[in-house]
């Protein structure tokens, strides 16, 4: 029997906001600030938990750098920032439920470059980027130091699609290493889910746990987490993404999809293309599309969909190129 979908049930707040929208503006734009503030809060419960009215500005923001690397069109993006705005410009002025919008303190310019549909823009979101298997193996292949650590990081990624918050929170006690799973605790939402990885990380598994290297960070004694640094009990949900765009740096295949207005460089392979690459592997492995939904915790079957798409342009190109020798 398939897994049962979650489905996306809408906070007061949004409710609200979306019921007011509707008396007061065409349908087209109602139906427009409905699917962008459904797709912003599913992606807030995923990452955050909470109710999307505590967002503060640097909250809000890699909600829009992902959309941006995940391919969605500049339209699309202009729509989500307009109709959150709305949004917040409502909660404050005509609800007061806060003190001040987050977009206050937002520079829209700051978001120019995923809003323009420039040429160049489009070229380099055209699609969602994700990490082959290859690519998988060479980045496991090049970490920075702690060499074992990082290689059991990327390849777990890889194995199971967490987010980088999912793996850097992982407890010792989560891991079934006779059964190979991973309890996946959302305190927050209290959707919790099992993931499982391959036979092949047991051994990495028992040099990093048993083996004594784990055990040499001086703050391993207070630590109940998997993942830990010499400096804490608990390795940081950001440094899992370095550790990635390090090792696609030391492997020479990581690429600059482009540079934003605040000057920052947005690199093709982060944890969250490994993220899509599990996603795109395992659908081509043959798992069915609802059991990939439950394995990467999506709230709706339509955020793992898309990846099929992914896979039937991968066999397009494929035959495209086949034809041309």
């Amino acid at each position: 029997m398939s897994p049962a979908i979650t489905q996306y049930e809408p906070s007061p707040s949004v409710e609200a906001f979306l019921r007011r929208e509707k008396g007061i503006n065409a349908e087209q734009t109602w139906k427009n600030r409905r699917t962008d503030l459904k797709d912003f809060e599913q992606w807030w419960r995923e990452n955050n938990g909470d109710d999307i009215i505590h967002a503060r500005p640097l909250d809000i923001e890699p909600f829009f750098f992902e959309r941006a690397d995940d391919g969605y069109a500049a339209k699309t993006i202009k729509s989500r920032y307009n109709s959150l705005s709305a949004f917040y410009r409502y909660l404050s002025q005509k609800r007061e439920l806060i003190e001040e919008s987050p977009f206050e303190s937002m520079d829209r310019k700051d978001y120019n470059r995923f809003m323009s549909g420039t040429k160049k823009s489009e070229i380099t979101r055209d699609k969602i980027s994700y990490v082959t298997t290859e690519q998988a193996e060479q980045l496991a292949e090049n970490v920075a130091n702690p060499r074992l650590r990082n290689e059991l990081l990327i390849k777990l990624a890889f194995q199971t699609g967490l987010r980088e918050g999912e793996l850097a929170s992982i407890e010792l006690s989560d891991i079934d290493r006779d059964d190979r799973s991973i309890k996946i605790r959302a305190e927050k939402t209290h959707e919790n889910r099992t993931v499982y990885y391959q036979p092949s990380l047991d051994m990495l598994l028992q040099q990093w746990i048993n083996g004594g290297y784990r055990d040499s960070y001086s703050k391993a004694g207070e630590s109940q987490y998997l993942f830990l640094s010499i400096h804490a009990p608990k390795l940081e949900s950001a440094r899992v993404n370095k550790v990635v765009k390090q090792a696609a740096e030391n492997a020479g295949i990581q690429e600059t999809m482009y540079v934003d207005m605040a000057g920052n460089e947005r690199k093709k392979i982060t944890s969250h293309a490994l993220r899509h690459g599990h996603a795109v592997e395992s659908l081509k492995s043959g798992i069915d599309v609802r059991t990939v939904q439950k394995h990467l915790g999506h709230a709706e079957l339509d955020m793992t969909m898309r990846y099929l798409q992914l896979i039937e342009d991968d066999v397009k190109q494929s035959y495209q190129q086949f034809g041309s020798r």
